[in-house]
């Protein structure tokens, strides 16, 4: 209706113009709305063109995509393209993927976004999922999170895992051997050069089929390279949590920072941020370091 009443006002103008006469003008209806059927400029042929140029533009002139605002997304950074995987907006989990090319300059106001989700839409709605990147196969692995139906919204779990390749932009689910983990989401996963994909503990809930809410402190382990799956779980694990921050260290040390976990009368509280478990890859052992001193930057 918007564009109709667009439409209208510029004939209006151009009838006016004197002696830019239009004629066989007609309007039809149809289903309640008018549409223009002929539109015939007697003279001046070359305004005629501008006019239609106009109309061209307001018909397909492309919109800048700007994506709502949402949480329980995730998002990697592929060379010098940052890119974001679903979320929770308006109710309801995201297929959305949508970039931001870092290495062109834009205003923090107003940045260029690109998005891909009408070729390269995650399959499902999904949020509260992580993401991983294994740079020498160019593909991006998605696990675990909430994920519904495009339509229906309903559960749609299938695997753990879903990979996007980035050369191709097609969605494949690996056939994965070894022992299944358990369904989680608020997670965050790494990957280290051999292609071993690390995911902590998470939490299992209504969302991911659990009909008993429980938090885990497992890590598991997925060899994107030989498609494997391995759990471990050393005795001196920290205490299972979710919604953390998880750093990986060019010396193969995964650094867990924050988080939601459980004390010991089973009530969810913050982790103390001055607590810091690190993982070691190599030795799949864990430890614990203590902040002293904390450094805000505003």
């Amino acid at each position: 209706m918007q564009l109709h009443n667009t439409l209208i006002y510029i004939s209006q103008i151009t009838v006016q113009l004197n002696p830019f006469r239009f004629y066989n003008f007609f309007f039809f209806k149809k289903k309640g709305y008018s549409l223009i059927e002929v539109m015939i400029c007697k003279k001046y042929k070359t305004f005629n063109l501008c006019f239609i140029f106009i109309l061209s533009y307001l018909f397909f002139r492309v919109e800048p995509f700007t994506p709502e605002g949402r949480m329980a997304h995730s998002s990697i950074l592929v060379g010098d393209k940052l890119y974001f995987f679903g979320g929770f907006s308006t109710g309801s989990c995201s297929n959305e993927i949508f970039y931001l090319d870092v290495s062109k300059s834009f205003y923090s106001s107003t940045p260029t976004w690109s998005d891909l989700t009408q070729d390269a839409g995650i399959p499902f709605k999904s949020c509260w999922e992580t993401v991983s990147l294994n740079d020498k196969e160019q593909t991006i692995y998605l696990f675990g999170g909430i994920m519904k139906d495009l339509t229906t919204n309903n559960d749609v779990f299938t695997s753990n895992v879903h990979s996007l390749n980035l050369n191709s932009l097609t969605w494949n689910i690996p056939n994965i051997k070894g022992i299944l983990p358990k369904r989680r989401r608020s997670v965050k996963g790494v990957i280290d050069d051999t292609g071993k994909m690390y995911i902590f503990g998470g939490a299992s809930d209504k969302g991911t089929g659990s009909l008993t809410p429980k938090l885990l402190n497992d890590m598991i382990i997925l060899d994107t390279f030989e498609s494997l799956w391995s759990i471990s779980t050393p005795v001196n694990s920290p205490m299972a949590r979710h919604s953390y921050t998880a750093t990986l260290l060019s010396n193969g040390v995964i650094v867990y920072i924050g988080g939601s976990e459980f004390n010991q009368v089973n009530r969810t509280r913050n982790v103390d941020i001055k607590q810091i478990n690190l993982y070691d890859t190599k030795s799949q052992t864990w430890s614990v370091k203590v902040c002293i001193k904390i450094i805000y930057i505003c």
